[in-house]
């Protein structure tokens, strides 16, 4: 005990020495590591920017010269249940990482969009559509800031519509920060009818409010190496930001059961025992579906709470609230050890459909974990919110089991491809959601089988005599792509997530930006063999984590770490319109192996017979170049496995390997594969992108 009081007193001492040294000589800072506060991303203070932290940019960075900027955000905020109105201080402390000196700063505004006069609304009209807005959205009342200061100096603004720019008060040079204070209000909207994520509707059954509280603050725009300050306008489609750190305080009414990005700090305080017991989405596992929920926790005007939560490495912070919720809880366990807490949020009425919600996720982690790369934060949270839409450790969805199951397994990716890998989605979001597309099909098919979900049981009566179940690679990866490069309507992939036709939600060619996307993915797949893709794509999640890549990054991480030159494939997706299209023209003996000989003259041994030899003869039919797989069944049921490659690279495979096929466009349209086949041939089949066709 002795050594303890000593060790304790000492650790005092040193404390106290430190801080005199700081205020009288912050330089010597710098050299006294052994005071610094060690990692820990689920508690304050913020160690986001350590140098123990394995998940900053600077300790592994993605490639030499990369640079990034970070932020610090401290909200407090209270959400007025009578109003609807969210009032918020907020401080930024922004990091000027880059080269550059920086005189100006830009803020994203992201309610404003759904006002008259706003740029979504002009995109609204060019689509013919006249929407009705609600109270607030008609006084044009979405994030308005109130106050905006850097060391007590206001600065000049100048807002157009979703975008702030701000004057500072001096240049801020590189590798120096500024500490913004913000004042500011944002408004729910419940009367209107443009689609919205942050939203606010009354919960079935019960006169209670709903709110999903989703960039509900001022967030400041990316500035970074490809375009330096990204001021895209919002038009209700996707979002990019500064990965970092948050601490953020939320009060309610108590009634409220809320949950949020980051490390619930105050759990016992807003979720004693005793409440959380009452609260289990277990108690309600048999309540039919839409019954009237109880009341655990009655409305009281005078009664509020405080949630205050604190997440590192992510970019955004998103919350949930409805005092109808009831938790359900799961654990993952990952490789390096790690326990992810899975929680799943349920509307009471709908709790009997939500019982396996959490487990289920749980499913989904590990499985993402084990295939594209341990998954960073403390927990996943997934809510019944009539939405389908992702966020920093909390997705918000719908439905109830089994058809939410792809649903969640989409919204949970997302955590991987926008949640770790932060792509600027605003620029191109194929880069989360067609990769996340692609993960729905994965993530369904190591869960569930080839089959979807909710086909599964098959449909009684006539139509379920001769309907076959829906594949989930053919409907949720394949289909809509098919479907549209059929009809010559499949815009190339590299094209701005607001430029489809400038078509609302997805329209206009926009649903390629998922399946046609997914479908590039199955095919990259198909080039480089199921092994060599996942360790590149592994590569390609772990490279770039907790940071920003663009096309060209991608692109980059895997040739790069294939060695397999891909261009060829990279640049007929990403910026083209030529398909897949490949056939069998004809298929016939091969003559050239025939015994030529005059009648009564010995055969020549170097001829063979020819019955068992054949010529099998594709056509390109469009112009996309890729390798070729395929079998052959022959007419006593044997069958037999090739692969023509299309370039010097040779996947690793178990089929007999034929010269390779160098051709596209009009260079090269047929090519003739000849294969024995001792007891003929019945049908050839092509294997495209793991589908025999």
């Amino acid at each position: 005990m002795k050594k303890d009081v000593d060790s304790s007193f000492l650790e005092k001492k040193l404390t106290f020495f430190c801080r005199v040294l700081l205020i009288f000589f912050p330089a010597c800072f710098n050299f006294l590591p052994f005071y610094s506060q060690s990692y820990n991303p689920t508690l304050p203070p913020n160690t986001y920017r350590n140098a123990d932290n394995p998940q900053y940019w600077k300790n592994r960075k993605p490639f030499e010269g990369y640079w990034q900027q970070d932020v610090y955000y401290s909200i407090k905020a209270n959400l007025d249940e009578k109003t609807d109105v969210i009032t918020g201080n907020e401080q930024l402390v922004y990091w000027n990482n880059s080269p550059d000196e920086l005189s100006v700063a830009y803020f994203h505004l992201y309610q404003n969009a759904f006002q008259p006069g706003s740029y979504l609304d002009k995109l609204e009209n060019s689509n013919f559509k006249k929407p009705d807005y609600g109270k607030y959205e008609k006084q044009k009342l979405g994030t308005m800031v109130n106050r905006i200061s850097v060391d007590g100096i206001d600065l000049k603004t100048e807002t157009e519509n979703t975008i702030l720019k701000v004057w500072l008060p001096k240049p801020l040079k590189s590798g120096e920060s500024m500490a913004f204070d913000i004042e500011f209000k944002t408004y729910f909207e419940s009367e209107g009818e443009v689609r919205r994520r942050m939203k606010i509707f009354n919960s079935k059954s019960m006169d209670t409010k709903h709110y999903d509280g989703v960039l509900w603050y001022p967030r400041i725009t990316v500035y970074d190496r490809k375009f330096g300050w990204c001021k895209d306008q919002h038009l209700g489609r996707e979002f990019y930001g500064d990965f970092g750190a948050f601490d953020v305080e939320l009060t309610l009414s108590s009634n409220f059961v809320l949950d949020a990005t980051g490390f619930l700090l105050n759990r016992n305080e807003v979720l004693p025992p005793e409440l959380r017991q009452k609260l289990d989405i277990k108690n309600f596992a048999s309540k039919p579906w839409e019954e009237k929920p109880s009341v655990v926790t009655p409305y009281d005007s005078t009664q509020r709470k405080t949630w205050r939560f604190h997440a590192e490495n992510v970019h955004d912070f998103a919350f949930t609230a409805d005092p109808t919720y009831r938790i359900g809880e799961s654990e993952a366990t990952l490789s390096d050890g790690r326990k992810i807490q899975c929680i799943a949020l349920a509307q009471e009425s709908h709790a009997i459909g939500w019982q396996n919600a959490a487990e289920y996720t749980a499913k989904i982690i590990q499985t993402f974990s084990d295939d594209i790369g341990n998954y960073v934060y403390n927990k996943m949270i997934v809510a019944d919110a009539r939405d389908g839409m992702e966020y920093p450790m909390l997705t918000l969805d719908g439905g109830a089991d089994p058809e939410y199951r792809g649903l969640l397994v989409h919204e949970v990716g997302h955590n991987w491809f926008y949640g770790q890998v932060g792509n600027n989605e605003t620029y191109r979001a194929a880069l989360d959601e067609g990769f996340t597309q692609f993960l729905t099909v994965w993530g369904l098919e190591r869960l569930e089988g080839d089959t979807l979900p909710e086909e599964k049981t098959p449909e009684k009566g006539y139509a379920g005599m001769f309907r076959k179940p829906a594949m989930s690679r053919d409907r949720s990866g394949f289909r809509w792509y098919v479907d549209d490069a059929l009809r010559h309507k499949d815009p190339p992939i590299n094209t701005h997530s607001d430029g489809f036709g400038g078509a609302l939600e997805h329209g206009g060619g926009y649903r390629h930006v998922y399946y046609k996307t997914a479908t590039m993915l199955y095919n990259l797949q198909y080039v480089l063999g199921e092994e060599l893709f996942l360790k590149a794509m592994k590569n390609y999640f772990n490279q770039w984590k907790i940071c920003h890549p663009y096309f060209e990054d991608f692109r980059n991480s895997i040739i790069s770490y294939s060695g397999v030159d891909l261009n060829w494939f990279f640049d007929e997706w990403f910026e083209t319109t030529k398909r897949i299209d490949y056939g069998v023209k004809c298929i016939k003996r091969d003559r050239s192996l025939e015994e030529k000989s005059e009648p009564g003259a010995a055969l020549d041994s170097t001829k063979t017979k020819s019955k068992d030899n054949y010529i099998v003869t594709f056509k390109r039919k469009d112009r996309m170049q890729m390798p070729l797989d395929f079998q052959v069944i022959a007419n006593d049921g044997n069958k037999y496995n090739y692969h023509i490659p299309n370039e010097w690279f040779v996947k690793k495979t178990d089929a007999t390997v034929l010269p390779r096929w160098i051709g596209w466009d009009k260079l090269q349209p047929t090519y003739e594969a000849k294969v024995k086949i001792p007891s003929g041939i019945k049908e050839v089949l092509i294997d495209t992108s793991g589908r025999l066709a």
